[in-house]
């Protein structure tokens, strides 16, 4: 019974592994590059931070609100049956 239990945690470790390693593999031979299932020893890509962006001008229309928002409760039938 030692036995058995020593190397199902064996199985129950290495399979995800080989699970996710089978998966880049086959990635791999199918022509997809970077797909990120396992980290690789290339440089991340670089992001150009500090370059001008053009936005458009922000225009407030009105400070208050200018629609009416009345609050009705959703079981107003249940409350006047209640009541």
């Amino acid at each position: 019974m030692n036995f058995f239990n020593e190397y199902a945690l064996l199985v129950a470790v290495a399979l995800p592994v080989v699970v996710i390693v089978g998966l880049q593999v086959f990635l791999f031979v199918a022509g997809e590059r970077g797909t990120g299932l396992i980290p690789g020893l290339a440089r991340y890509p670089s992001i150009e931070i500090r370059a001008a962006v053009e936005t458009a001008p922000h225009e407030v229309l009105s400070a208050t609100a200018t629609v009416a928002t009345a609050v009705e409760s959703s079981n107003d039938e249940e409350e006047r049956l209640a009541a």
